[in-house]
């Protein structure tokens, strides 16, 4: 199979940071991505190697998940605008997390235990919840948006082709769709394809 995607360009703003896409949704996709260029991050979180259980040929791949998720976008834009902010955990217009400002505005969830004011099963709250425990499954993602026409039935197929590594499926990706099943968000999205791959080490040098 192959699916095309896109990600619109926007440029940065005055503090020198872009803001994230939208998806089909309307909402800023990928705000609270690990900070690529860091360096040890990325060795813990991206990259595997024998320090981690793999062979010495896997030295410098990592993991690689990938989901094709239809949006079913007539559906949801008859859902109320509040209704959808509190599925996502973010407001709409600017991408800010419930309290803040800004989409990249730091928070957790620690003076909010019962949900008052982001819900307990909000997608980003269920997705990483901030806590000791999910700093293993953060993982490096990149959103695509894809649009296929229409289908037989003259909906929409538009959706979202997501692209993520991690060093360890389970403790990345996996963790986290297994936190997100049963969240309010699936009554709008499908998955339709998709797959596990390992992504291996490049060419270091001309040797």
């Amino acid at each position: 199979w192959m699916q095309d995607g896109d990600v619109p360009v926007i440029p940065p703003g005055p503090d020198g940071r872009s803001e994230s896409a939208r998806n089909f949704l309307g909402f800023r996709d990928g705000s609270a991505n690990p900070d690529s260029t860091d360096d040890a991050h990325m060795n813990d979180i991206v990259w595997v190697g024998p320090d981690k259980g793999e062979p010495e040929w896997a030295d410098g791949g990592t993991y690689m998940a990938v989901r094709i998720l239809r949006n079913f976008v007539e559906r949801w834009d008859r859902t109320p605008p509040g209704e959808q902010e509190a599925i996502f955990g973010r407001m709409k217009d600017s991408g800010a997390p419930f309290g803040g400002t800004h989409e990249y505005d730091e928070f957790d969830y620690a003076d909010d235990p019962d949900g008052a004011l982001t819900p307990l099963d909000a997608h980003i709250r269920l997705a990483n919840p901030r806590t000791t425990e999910s700093e293993d499954s953060i993982i490096l993602r990149r959103p695509f948006n894809y649009a296929n026409g229409a289908t037989r039935a003259n909906q929409l197929d538009h959706g979202l082709l997501f692209i993520a590594f991690q060093a360890d499926l389970e403790k990345g990706f996996i963790a986290v769709q297994n936190r997100l099943n049963g969240e309010p968000l699936e009554e709008y999205i499908k998955p339709v394809g998709g797959g596990y791959f390992f992504v291996l080490p490049g060419a270091r040098d001309a040797g």
